[in-house]
């Protein structure tokens, strides 16, 4: 089982759990479903970790052929999920079912390992900034099932190590993401928020801000240098941020 799998096992799990816990704790609705707000406030804070299933296809070919390159003592594996650490405010707007949600984000994504005699290293990090109009349809004083829509911007450096050979690169860009979410409320002011998110934002094009050394053709590049567009089989190497995000959060009301 990959470990995106795992984290959107548990995510289930907690909801399971905490949906049950709320169908005891409160028989029956202490507000009803409705569309309004009520309660802690107008404004909140979220702090949350998320996993990305993020696939760098064009990465994971230059991987690959670097591999075919070196041979048998070759460990460095594909890229896998990524980690993304989540900060949000949000504003609900009195009485209605719709808040102004910012959320910046940090992602980081890397593999490393032995290639013949030296040591490789892929390691990806950047930032995401998504404003989004969030609609919470469905509540009461326990669970609180929202929708949101965004659209905002990326950017995402890439730090590659093929034994004496570096380079730095970046792609940025605009992108779109959509997703559902629930806050469960133990009371007025703290909840736990679980979200799945899809979200579009990919990097076609990457420019080297730095580069050591001379990144042959078994590389896997087949053009990487300093002030260019890196290429792959002479065609831009892009890389991504799409892909499902599942969110494991705290938010406090005020």
């Amino acid at each position: 089982m990959t470990m995106m799998r795992r984290f959107m096992l548990m995510i289930s799990t907690v909801m399971a759990v905490l949906t049950f816990s709320a169908a005891n704790a409160y028989a029956q609705w202490r507000g009803s479903y409705s569309s309004f707000g009520g309660g802690g406030g107008n404004h909140s804070l979220t702090f949350g970790l998320s996993l990305l299933a993020s696939d760098q296809k064009d990465l994971n070919a230059v991987i690959s052929s670097h591999g075919d390159t070196v041979g048998t003592n070759y460990k460095v594996s594909e890229l896998g999920s990524g980690y993304e650490f989540i900060g949000q405010y949000a504003y609900r707007y009195d009485r209605t079912m719709y808040s102004l949600v910012i959320r910046p984000t940090y992602v980081t994504q890397s593999t490393s390992g032995d290639c013949g005699t030296e040591s490789c290293k892929y390691d990806l990090s950047g930032f995401t900034l998504f404003p989004m109009l969030r609609l919470t349809p469905l509540e009461n004083d326990f669970i609180k099932f929202y929708m949101q829509l965004g659209v905002g911007y990326g950017r995402l450096t890439t730090e590659v190590k093929q034994g004496p050979n570096s380079a730095k690169f970046t792609g940025s860009g605009f992108g779109t993401m959509a997703g559902v979410g629930a806050n469960f409320c133990f009371n007025a002011s703290h909840c736990l928020t679980v979200e799945g998110n899809v979200r579009y934002l990919s990097f076609e094009r990457n420019i080297a801000d730095s580069v050591s050394g001379t990144f042959a053709a078994g590389s896997g590049f087949s053009q990487v240098e300093s002030g260019k567009e890196v290429e792959r089989n002479n065609s831009d190497l892009a890389t991504t941020l799409s892909g499902i995000q599942g969110i494991l959060a705290y938010t406090m009301n005020f």
